[in-house]
């Protein structure tokens, strides 16, 4: 699906860039594209949190990552990310007012470039800083500090730590915006019911 203007945020208005930053954060589980010569797009998922101005991305991969051997190649690389929001199918059993089916959906797509982080105090830092991320919504968060060294020193030799600069930032909400409030209403109602109450409250925000 192609969408038209009126699905697509404008990266400018701050009303809209908040919208584009909660579901990055919200659905840190990005697909990754970068080109590689004379074959088809390496496509691949890797998660991913902003860093505390909100201006880049830090994410980490195994060394045998095709991005992984890139940077280490070339120190920065090029990159897509598509970050995956709420998303369904729309019957025409829904409203009167949707005469076919169709999906709504919300995505955000960034282009950057990732740089390799390869301090090695920095990659721990920044190795700190994603666990406790990603561990502040446990009861008990695991600290990286818990575990021995020599088998975080191991890790972190194993893994290629790298921001991602953010060069444009876009996002595709199609949550029937050409629609009435009122067939908006009967399709966020329809939705909750088949159990899809995110992709519902979205639509009637």
């Amino acid at each position: 699906m192609y969408p038209p203007k009126h699905y697509q945020t404008n990266s400018e208005d701050k009303i809209e860039q908040v919208k584009l930053i909660e579901l990055v954060t919200n659905n840190p589980l990005a697909t990754l594209i970068i080109n590689k010569e004379r074959e088809l797009p390496h496509v691949s998922h890797i998660p991913f949190h902003f860093d505390d101005n909100q201006t880049s991305l830090v994410g980490h991969t195994s060394n045998q990552h095709p991005l992984a051997k890139r940077l280490k190649q070339n120190q920065v690389e090029d990159i897509i990310l598509i970050f995956h929001g709420e998303q369904g199918y729309i019957s025409p059993n829904y409203s009167e007012g949707q005469p076919v089916p169709t999906w709504n959906y919300s995505k955000v797509q960034i282009i950057g470039k990732a740089k390799i982080i390869t301090d090695s105090n920095e990659k721990y830092k920044q190795m700190d800083i994603t666990t406790q991320y990603f561990e502040k919504e446990q009861t008990e968060p695991w600290l990286l500090d818990s575990a021995p060294s020599k088998a975080i020193e191991q890790m972190l030799k194993a893994i290629t730590i790298f921001k991602v600069s953010i060069d444009e930032i876009n996002g595709q909400f199609k949550l029937s915006q050409n629609k009435s409030t009122a067939v908006k209403q009967q399709i966020s109602n329809q939705l909750k019911l088949k159990g899809n109450k995110k992709l519902a409250e979205q639509m009637i925000d």
